[in-house]
């Protein structure tokens, strides 16, 4: 549903203060979506708090000068609004607690989206959290400055692989564009997220690709950062967005799993694939999500199990006894 719901935008006008909510392990058309939604409801006159993330991602810590600082827990608060955020589960609150009776609305492009909020507006046609709420701004007739379309570029950017996947569309492109004008810099954002890194991160794509396994003649790769191998080289897992995207530059991968070890019988996978395979119904069977070629889960498991029930997964996926 492209269009945007007349009682969104009500919502927002009649509201003094609102909750804005990302999701749980940020990404960056989460906390684009989100620091440019707080910039522009402050700007209009709007009490705005922010209950997470409370620590920015590293890749993404440049970002925090974007933002007002999240600001205070209003007194009283009369909307909610999650930006990015498949189902309430993925909602992170921080120590926020959700109060009774508010109004809650879900802004979100996943398809597999289950309409939480009290006003739901889901478009999986929409190639980034970021297009609908640029395009929501604008109905607000709201200013965007070179922070906001910054914030907004980073969210286009970062969920089109770099404009890059199968979501990259004309939308995407002219929004980009018209952000551009609005003062965003392709080069310096590009630089700071995708040629930033830290030596954990490098330490981290190279356990990664060490533990790299293939399976049916190389259509589905799998690369790991164990915990045993993290600790040896002093990193974190948390220090690895992107390195799935290093398995999907192989050549014959049609499928791609990055496995995680957060903790013992802790496991949190990203997937990857292309060629018009829909690798979200492999995480939603372990209660994740996302979308048709970017998804992602966590499976409460040791690692060598859940490898084995991802993999059985694919198989039935791709139609492999």
């Amino acid at each position: 549903m492209d269009k945007i719901p007349e009682k969104l935008i009500d919502l927002i006008e009649k509201s003094d203060s609102l909750v804005l909510l990302s999701h749980k392990n940020s990404d960056g058309d989460s906390l684009g979506s989100v620091i440019a939604l707080e910039r522009v409801l402050s700007k209009i006159g709007k009490h705005i708090y922010v209950p997470a993330p409370v620590v920015f991602p590293q890749r993404y810590s440049f970002m925090h000068k974007y933002s007002n600082g999240w600001g205070n827990v209003p007194d009283k608060i009369d909307a909610l609004l999650a930006v990015d955020c498949s189902t309430a589960d993925r909602i992170d609150w921080g120590d926020f607690e959700k109060p009774d009776n508010v109004p809650f609305a879900n802004i979100d492009h996943h398809d597999g989206n289950n309409n939480f909020g009290d006003i739901n507006w889901v478009n999986p046609s929409a190639p980034a959290a970021g297009t609908m709420v640029y395009k929501l701004i604008r109905s607000l007739d709201a200013p965007i400055d070179k922070e906001t379309a910054s914030s907004l570029y980073v969210a286009i950017m970062t969920d089109t692989g770099r404009f890059s996947f199968n979501n990259t569309n004309s939308d995407a492109l002219k929004i980009a564009g018209e952000l551009v004008e609005f003062g965003a810099e392709p080069k310096f954002l590009t630089t700071n997220i995708y040629f930033n890194f830290s030596e954990g991160y490098l330490r981290n794509i190279g356990i990664a690709l060490f533990n790299s396994r293939s399976f049916h003649r190389g259509r589905i790769l799998f690369l790991t950062l164990d915990r045993a191998a993290m600790l040896s080289f002093s990193t974190s897992p948390e220090d690895s967005e992107g390195i799935i995207d290093f398995a999907m530059s192989v050549r014959n991968v049609d499928v791609a799993a990055l496995f995680k070890e957060i903790a013992p019988n802790n496991i949190r996978v990203s997937f990857r694939s292309r060629r018009g395979i829909n690798i979200a119904k492999v995480a939603e069977y372990f209660d994740g999500g996302g979308h048709p070629n970017a998804a992602g889960c966590t499976i409460l498991s040791n690692l060598v199990m859940a490898q084995t029930a991802v993999l059985e997964n694919i198989r039935k996926l791709l139609g492999y006894r």
